[in-house]
């Protein structure tokens, strides 16, 4: 009796998929389109995608880059394909928290600069009659 060859990799429906990365469909979709060198599902003869197990994990890496270190789609393909270290843009808190602090910064000078320009004291500035 002659053994048949056995199926090494299973394939997963895009339902499956999110399931098993919680990555939305909407958006497995639209990255197929940004990292097409990266992500090519399989097609069955009705155009379903399948995805074997490397593309399950494609879409984990690049779920991780893009939401959890704030890499930009752009920034998430160049480091996929390796060209360049990319920093990671910050994460949108982090940014506000230093535009915060450099404002802050910025007024606090002025306003230093104000008080010596007009030879007040410090917390003069508060009281007016």
């Amino acid at each position: 009796m002659a053994k048949t060859s056995e199926v090494t990799d299973v394939l997963y429906s895009i339902s499956q998929v999110n399931a098993l990365t919680g990555v939305p469909k909407s958006t497995i979709r639209f990255w197929e389109k940004e990292f097409q060198n990266f992500l090519t599902p399989l097609r069955t003869a009705g155009n379903q995608r399948r995805y074997d197990t490397e593309m399950v994990s494609t879409v984990e890496t690049i779920n991780q880059l893009v939401n959890s270190e704030g890499y930009t789609l752009d920034g998430a393909r160049r480091r996929m394909v390796g060209e360049t270290e990319v920093a990671p843009e910050g994460k949108p808190q982090q940014k506000l928290d230093g535009l915060a602090q450099t404002m802050s910064d910025y007024l606090l000078k002025k306003l230093f600069e104000s008080m010596n320009n007009e030879k007040q004291q410090p917390g003069e500035f508060l009281i007016r009659n």
